[in-house]
């Protein structure tokens, strides 16, 4: 008789037929890129290599103030606060109501918020984040100055809450103090009377 028969030839077909036809369709679906004509360009090469003429570099003016708010971030990045504020006034007094004054105005008010500056000064970075909502009320700085100001500010309420709260805390544990005096008094007269 003979052996049983497999399907493998049957399931080679159909996996066949159907990978012809996704290949069909993905060619059909592919959008070609018209081509550009090419263009035809005329070059012309001297003949003398000293008849070429180099239009002269126009000289870019110098920009002062940039240089000086390159110089105070470099300055910054190393921990050199004070020489930063430094370079950052310069660009105030060079450029002090057009950019990048208002990033220096920011810088230094940021530089005056830092807890790790030796010459922290609240009040002055105020003025200068203020200066920057008042001189810059346009600028992409004034947003960062608005919410930097309402961080400092609600830095300086948590610290009149804490130290609200200290002092009452103080005033509550001399209460305390005083009353436990106060008990043992009673106690001690108490115990006279006892005897």
């Amino acid at each position: 008789m003979g052996r049983k028969r497999h399907r493998t030839g049957k399931y080679f077909f159909c996996a066949f037929t159907l990978l012809i036809t996704f290949a069909l369709t993905c060619c059909n679906t592919i959008e070609k890129k018209p081509q550009e004509p090419e263009k035809m360009s005329l070059s012309i090469e001297p003949i003398h290599p000293a008849a070429v003429q180099v239009p002269p570099k126009k000289e870019q003016p110098r920009d002062e103030s940039k240089e000086h708010l390159l110089a105070g971030q470099r300055l910054l990045s190393m921990g050199q606060y004070d020489a930063s504020v430094k370079e950052y006034l310069r660009v105030l007094s060079i450029a002090p109501n057009k950019p990048p004054g208002d990033e220096a105005s920011f810088a230094i008010g940021l530089i005056y918020a830092y807890p790790k500056y030796s010459k922290k000064d609240h009040s002055k970075a105020v003025s200068s984040l203020t200066r920057i909502i008042k001189d810059y009320p346009h600028s992409n700085w004034s947003g960062h100055a608005k919410i930097l100001l309402d961080l400092i500010q609600d830095n300086e309420r948590l610290k009149r809450i804490s130290a609200e709260a200290t002092h009452e805390n103080e005033k509550l544990k001399n209460m305390i103090e005083q009353s436990k005096k106060v008990d043992l008094e009673i106690e001690e007269k108490k115990r006279e009377k006892a005897r």
